[in-house]
């Protein structure tokens, strides 16, 4: 129920601030047609470290003199190397607790393997009913191994308001239906895979002088049927422009889920000290006894814990527009 209001309480502030907003329309006709704007990252160390990460996002859009379609990709990778070490060579034969005498190894440096990776693709298409009102549709497929996420499908339909459509502000809102299917590495008895759901969404734009240009764009997908089954995706950016077709970009993702998704089989582990109360060996009155730290390690079988509700992805990108 607080959730609930939660959301009430939102659409107000933002139809409130959009009637803040409101201006009338650009006198200037708007630019028609295709438009693309392709972010790149890529970080590569070789050495003592050797790691790749990449980053891709990508914005098509085509403008109508009513209506509006956006295509996004984004994706996130790195592949990191584990640590060096020495690998013995085979052939060697030696008593159990000894090591092999005059024995030779091979330096082994291992090859980058995937760390993370993160990827969402999804397009929506608005179609302006008046000046101040439109209705959407659209879908949207993401995953994120790290999180838990295998895939997850969102369909939307909705209507919003567009409170201020100019050239150096654009701010608009939008509430729908969704329908998400979702598959998680882990069954979870406390979610369901398919399920209906509440939309919101947020984009907001503002040009800071003739270079800069802050964007802000909020979604959340809001389980009907159990309301703290949640998720949102907000990125904050600020680009600036070097030449007509090239620009720089920071931005910061943030992907937060209320119900993350289980990780099963994590190990529970004992540092834990030998005591032996009569001091001889094998008399079977010895015990172990747990501490902070040090002693030998145990591990005393396994147990589930969920992941993390907050991802954060800060990206620093070179932009190629046309």
């Amino acid at each position: 129920m607080m959730l609930r209001s939660g959301v009430v309480c939102a659409c107000v502030l933002w139809i409130g601030a959009g009637v803040g907003f409101a201006q009338p329309a650009d006198e200037e006709e708007r630019d028609l047609g295709w438009s693309n704007a392709t972010d790149l990252s890529y970080v590569q160390t070789d050495g003592n470290s050797a790691a790749r990460t990449l980053g891709f996002a990508n914005r098509l859009r085509y403008v109508w003199a009513d209506a509006r379609l956006q295509v996004d990709v984004t994706s996130v990778r790195s592949d990191t190397s584990d640590d060096r070490f020495f690998l013995v060579d085979p052939g060697f034969v030696f008593p159990v607790g000894a090591t092999p005498d005059d024995r030779t190894f091979q330096f082994i440096k291992p090859a980058p393997t995937p760390d993370v990776a993160n990827y969402l693709a999804g397009g929506k298409y608005d179609k302006d009913i008046n000046e101040q009102f439109f209705w959407n549709a659209g879908a949207s497929w993401d995953r994120n191994e790290d999180a838990g996420l295998l895939h997850r499908y969102i369909a939307f339909a909705g209507v919003g308001n567009s409170w201020s459509d100019t050239d150096d502000r654009q701010f608009s809102t939008s509430y729908g239906f969704s329908f998400t299917d979702r598959e998680e590495e882990a069954p979870d008895p406390e979610k369901v895979r398919r399920f209906g759901g509440a939309r919101l969404g947020l984009d907001y734009l503002e040009r800071l002088g003739a270079v800069t240009v802050f964007e802000s764009d909020f979604t959340t997908n809001i389980n009907v049927a159990n309301a703290s089954d949640y998720s949102f995706n907000t990125t904050n950016a600020v680009t600036v422009s070097i030449t007509d077709n090239l620009s720089l970009k920071v931005s910061l993702q943030l992907l937060y889920e209320n119900e993350p998704a289980l990780e099963t089989g994590l190990d529970v582990i004992a540092h834990a000290e030998l005591l032996d109360p009569d001091g001889i060996p094998g008399t079977g009155d010895e015990l172990y006894q747990t501490v902070a730290s040090g002693g030998a390690t145990l591990v005393l079988g396994s147990a589930n814990a969920r992941k993390d509700s907050l991802d954060t992805v800060f990206r620093t990108a070179l932009v190629i527009s046309f």
